[in-house]
């Protein structure tokens, strides 16, 4: 009986409620699997770009300079897990042209070691970093943003300004020390083509030492980049380098733990003056004080950091919890239309009984429980369901392909991307089909239930 049910009237062909069935859960779940496929894409992709210009982390001084960099690249370098390490500077300003004027971020990289924790060179219309080395003498060479190159209406070899407000220091003898805006000229070598928007129509790239020199702020930079061999395992090697860079003695935790002991008996002392008696309430009184002391204390204990570290997901925060949100919401969505299709199998069950009734009375008769009954036609919806998925993965796969392949012109400025991105993640496929298919078994189970509920003397009338 079970291969039966998939049959119509005409035992030789399959229903139409069958196939319709089929089609619903195919329907369904090839939208959803599309929907995942681009939310995933632009996830992925604005990481890669993201990821070409900066690096998975960066170390920053907690005072006002950082001038001890050096050092901190070579120590950062050395600990397991490190890829490569690289000083930066970071600033903003405004960049101006003969006929045009627009925001800007300067970022001074050191060429050397740049290549070890970023894409950035490959993001060059040349691919060549060497043209960005500065001799001391002439104007500064610098590479900026492909659409800031167009918005400032100038090409390679053309020059550009740069004016950085309040960075430098006044040249002249009776204002020394004092803060002054910089501005001076520097000839363009190439665009940056990242893909991104943000940082095409805002990034100047420049030698860290000629960056320096520009700013007069001295030998400091913003930050040190960091490249480890795993861009996910962020938080693990945030714990690593802290520790290589600001170690806990054991002096420093005798220091603490005397700090923190001081603190807990003037406490005491407070709570129980020396010559009262002591009772379990002040007793209790003092521990509870105590614990409030030592929560709330302005004396700490722990390792002076003198550095923190910002991972590449801190610094992009509110634009992977606003994609990540955006993934689930659509996909939830869309599972609506899996839930319409797998309510479908309950149509078709029911008119599967109904078609069906003389061989399931027969089955009765001959003494078939309604328990074995409804687990046949359990496996009868679920197999229906199973095939709409595995069909739904292949016509879902088939649409990832087309959208590939067509060039929809996203508006850079609004999407920060120009393409529509479909990046088709496996994980997402098997959380799609194993989803689609527990809500068919779901709908299984009760629409069994109600199709194994006729009467079977019914069904035995009707055998002639």
């Amino acid at each position: 009986m079970g291969l039966s049910l998939f049959a119509g009237r005409r035992k030789s062909r399959i229903s139409a409620a069958t196939v319709v069935s089929v089609a619903g859960i195919a329907v369904g779940v090839a939208t959803l699997t599309a929907v995942m496929a681009v939310t995933g894409g632009f996830e992925e992709v604005f990481r890669e770009r993201i990821l070409g210009v900066y690096p998975h982390m960066v170390v920053m001084s907690r005072g006002e300079i950082f001038a001890e960099y050096e050092s901190v690249a070579d120590r950062v370098a050395d600990i397991p897990g490190v890829v490569g390490v690289a000083a930066s500077t970071y600033d903003e300003m405004m960049a101006s042209s003969d006929v045009a004027t627009s925001q800007a971020l300067l970022k001074g990289v050191d060429l050397p070691r740049v290549s070890k924790v970023s894409g950035i060179s490959a993001l060059l219309r040349g691919h060549d970093l060497g043209i960005l080395k500065w001799d001391r003498t002439g104007a500064i060479p610098v590479a900026i943003g492909c659409e800031l190159m167009s918005r400032l209406e100038v090409q390679p070899g053309s020059s550009i300004s740069l004016t950085t407000p309040l960075q430098g220091y006044a040249a002249d003898g009776g204002a020394k020390n004092t803060l002054a805006p910089r501005e001076s000229r520097f000839v363009v070598r190439d665009c940056i083509d990242s893909g991104f928007y943000d940082y095409d129509s805002r990034l100047v790239l420049m030698d860290l030492e000629a960056a320096m020199h520009f700013l007069e702020r001295g030998p400091v930079v913003r930050w040190v980049e960091v490249k480890i061999d795993d861009m996910f395992a962020t938080e693990r090697m945030k714990e690593e380098v802290l520790k290589n860079l600001s170690p806990y003695t054991i002096d420093e935790v005798v220091h603490d733990i005397a700090l923190v002991r001081q603190g807990v008996e003037k406490v005491v002392a407070r709570e129980i003056p020396a010559g009262e008696p002591m009772s379990l309430e002040s007793m209790s009184r003092a521990v509870f004080r105590s614990r409030r002391a030592v929560m709330y204390s302005d004396v700490g204990w722990g390792p002076v950091q003198d550095y923190r570290i910002i991972d590449w997901k801190d610094m992009n925060k509110n634009l992977f919890s606003a994609l990540r949100i955006q993934k689930v919401v659509i996909g939830l969505f869309f599972l609506i239309i899996v839930v319409v299709a797998a309510f479908n199998i309950v149509g078709t069950q029911l008119i599967v009984a109904k078609e069906r009734l003389k061989d399931i009375s027969t089955l009765v008769a001959l003494g078939a429980s309604r328990l074995q009954l409804w687990k046949v036609f359990v496996a009868h919806g679920f197999i229906l369901g199973c095939l709409g998925v595995i069909a739904g993965v292949g016509l879902g796969r088939l649409v990832v392909w087309v959208i590939n392949r067509i060039d929809f012109g996203l508006d850079a400025k609004v999407y920060m991307i120009s393409e529509l991105p479909a990046r088709l993640n496996w994980g997402d496929v098997a959380v799609v089909a194993f989803g689609s298919a527990a809500v068919v078994l779901l709908s299984c189970v009760f629409s069994s239930l109600r199709a194994i509920r006729i009467n079977p003397v019914d069904g035995l009338r009707k055998i002639s």
